[in-house]
């Protein structure tokens, strides 16, 4: 532990913020840079599961989390029309975490900002990484200010487009478009919407997750070209073409909108990146390792387990600190592999679904199995990291 003393997170995302407050906690000299010159961070929401639930309550924040989301234990497959396909209850969690707690990017972002802040971690935020000098025991960076400064380790939770990736890759690994794309929108929760459910359509599904007890947000999951780049002010109709074919709430919803409506759009890039992710005193995570399609809902939740994670294994100085960085990959890659690939297949699965006979085999084929096919990853997934 004591060959590092000084750290930089560059990312102030879930992942940036989870490693800049855990290193500050164990009592070192921190300072997360984010490019953003305010925290006014984009997106709708993010189902948190009860692995990173365990996570944050490290940090001394699960009952802040847990008292501004919204808590839910099973999930419900439907198709279009909302008609029950099964109910699954979530093997994850105990009697103090839930099996999920869904809130706003922007709630939990200024959660672990506080905890970041609470434990010590000096914030720049309009701060970039402009060089980076390695020598065999430290990193010297130079900032977009043109301060220059050196450190025993810099930690890259700096996303899918990561500077830090490229730094130890090059363009060897980049996410790649998968020829779909997700569409989400923050609405009034209706009653019956008790937590994380999915509509199985037509060329595409739809779904929904409560954010509190008044707000969910509505996804929509579908093929989109390869580099769609569409119009702002087309959202709304497009929304309301793509989900055309859904009854129940979700009809109701598309007739509230309005070209007011904050409808958002992202294309799916999964990547994986194989280890190890770093080289001397540079190491990667999150999104910038790996990348993954939200079926699982467990993006975010595999960034907070890599910060977790890196910080334990990069302060129990057993061995130099280089091999504790290729430990900490060689821990992560299992169980994120895991996710990307189940998530990615489930992608598929629901995709292939291209015909009225199509969907009716997939009732069938969901009604016998989806439960014990969630349940293996539920178990395997709420074990330790």
């Amino acid at each position: 532990m004591g060959d590092i003393r000084r750290v930089l997170v560059v990312g102030g995302g879930v992942g940036g913020l989870t490693a800049a407050a855990t290193f500050a906690r164990r009592g070192m000299e921190t300072v997360l840079i984010e490019r953003r010159p305010a925290f006014d961070i984009p997106g709708i929401g993010l189902g948190q599961p009860a692995n990173a639930l365990r996570v944050y309550d490290t940090l001394g924040v699960l009952d802040q989390i847990l008292d501004t989301g919204f808590s839910y234990n099973e999930m419900w497959l439907f198709d279009r029309d909302r008609r029950l396909i099964v109910e699954h209850k979530f093997q994850m969690g105990d009697d103090r975490v839930p099996a999920f707690c869904a809130l706003s990017r922007l709630q939990l972002h200024e959660i672990l900002l506080g905890a970041a802040q609470r434990a010590g971690a000096e914030i720049r935020l309009g701060t970039t990484v402009s060089e980076i000098h390695e020598e065999k025991d430290r990193v010297h960076v130079v900032f977009s200010t043109g301060k220059r400064e050196t450190f025993d380790l810099v930690a890259g939770f700096d996303g899918i487009r990561s500077q830090f990736r490229q730094h130890l890759y090059g363009t060897a690994f980049v996410p790649r478009p998968s020829g779909y794309g997700a569409w989400r929108v923050q609405v009034p929760r209706p009653d019956c919407v008790r937590g994380m459910e999915f509509l199985q359509g037509i060329g595409g599904k739809t779904g929904a997750m409560p954010l509190s007890n008044d707000v969910m947000y509505l996804f929509h999951i579908r093929p989109e070209a390869v580099g769609a780049n569409f119009a702002g002010q087309d959202y709304l109709q497009l929304f309301r073409d793509r989900l055309a074919q859904y009854g129940s709430y979700v009809r109701e919803i598309l007739a509230s909108l309005t070209a007011d409506s904050d409808i958002v759009y992202s294309p799916i890039e999964p990547m994986m990146l194989p280890w190890p992710w770093s080289r001397g005193r540079v190491v990667i995570g999150g999104d910038a390792a790996h990348t993954v399609s939200p079926h699982l809902t467990q993006g975010a939740a595999m960034a907070a387990e890599d910060a977790y994670v890196l910080v334990r294994e990069v302060l129990n100085d057993d061995v130099p600190v280089e091999d504790r960085l290729v430990r900490y990959a060689m821990k992560r890659y299992p169980r994120c592999a895991f996710v990307y690939t189940f998530s990615g297949q489930w992608l598929l699965d629901e995709q292939s679904v291209r015909s009225e006979e199509d969907l009716e085999a997939a009732r069938i084929e969901l009604t016998a199995n989806a439960s014990a096919r969630i349940g293996a990853s539920d178990r395997l997934l709420d074990g330790p990291i």
